[in-house]
């Protein structure tokens, strides 16, 4: 898998399952320090992302008293 930069650990000794699909996941841009949060597969974290928007780049409105 490409790290885009990132380190990636291995955590296949952990035996984690993605809370989305269930699919085994080997690695991780972090290591997991305990159980009690859901861990995602690359495929299912992307989908979880809300779409970026763009800055409105337009005039800032005058404030009306």
């Amino acid at each position: 898998m490409a790290s885009e930069g990132r380190k990636m650990y291995d955590v296949r000794v952990y035996n984690l399952k993605c809370a989305g699909c269930g699919k085994l996941v080997e690695e991780l841009p972090f290591e997991p320090l305990t159980s009690t949060r859901p861990v995602y597969c690359r495929e299912c974290n992307q989908s979880r992302k809300p779409d970026k928007k763009k800055p409105y780049r337009g005039k800032p409105r005058k404030r009306r008293r």
